[in-house]
């Protein structure tokens, strides 16, 4: 009887444990390192796109990042891409919507793709003051996607 008995405990003792463990390891965060990517690419969006402020930034795909700005209302969201056949400090551009594409082609520093090289001849930014100032009606509404 206490054979059983000792067993008994030991299985409710082992599922009380394993429901402890579960329960501290869905509310622990998962250590990370910090990333220094996101940080270059906060600096380089703020060197190409004065004014903009960046709403959200994400890790995306291999060293790629989601990235959504926003001037005076109008949100524009890409993908940042950086290296990729280019050089390590060279990113490819990947819009959202046509209208992003449109904004981007306009400050690319490739007259065919878009791209942001790391050191290029001339900085052409779209600050949000010209955004502001060039809105006659065809720019885009408000997005109501978050």
């Amino acid at each position: 009887m206490t054979l059983l008995r000792r067993r008994t405990i030991r299985t409710g003792a082992s599922f009380v444990a394993l429901g402890g463990v579960l329960a501290l390891s869905l509310t622990v965060p998962v250590p990370s390192l910090p990333d220094h990517g996101k940080a270059a690419v906060v600096r380089v969006i703020g060197e190409r796109l004065p004014g903009w402020t960046v709403e959200r930034i994400n890790r995306s795909w291999e060293g790629a990042y989601t990235v959504v700005t926003m001037c005076a209302g109008r949100e524009m969201g890409f993908q940042y891409v950086p290296g990729h056949g280019l050089g390590p400090k060279d990113a490819w551009l990947q819009p959202n919507d046509p209208e992003a594409r449109e904004r981007l082609a306009s400050i690319s520093d490739h007259w065919r793709h878009l791209v942001w090289y790391d050191d290029p001849a001339l900085v052409n930014p779209l600050s949000c003051q010209e955004e502001i100032a060039g809105a006659d009606g065809t720019a885009s509404a408000p997005s109501g996607y978050d």
